[in-house]
């Protein structure tokens, strides 16, 4: 199964982050597909702006913390 991430908000985002420009975090997710990652939101507010904006679903999620980048998978709890 193969999954596709072209849309170009999420390169335009990663591209912000690695850059050090106006944002730190970014969360993707797959809205109504199941095989083509859209990008949800993005921040400049850290960790705890990120925490709030993670939905009730499968995202994933980068944020630079700390000088580095960190990968987040998040299965919310009503996922069964």
């Amino acid at each position: 199964m193969s999954c596709n991430v072209s849309d170009p908000k999420i390169s335009e985002a990663y591209s912000r982050i690695l850059s050090y420009d106006d944002l730190d975090w970014m969360i993707i997710g797959y809205g109504a597909s199941r095989d083509t990652l859209l990008l949800y939101s993005s921040g400049n507010k850290g960790v705890a702006q990120m925490s709030a904006s993670v939905p009730d679903e499968v995202v994933f999620g980068y944020i630079m913390f700390e000088g580095s980048g960190v990968l987040v998978t998040h299965v919310s709890h009503k996922i069964r």
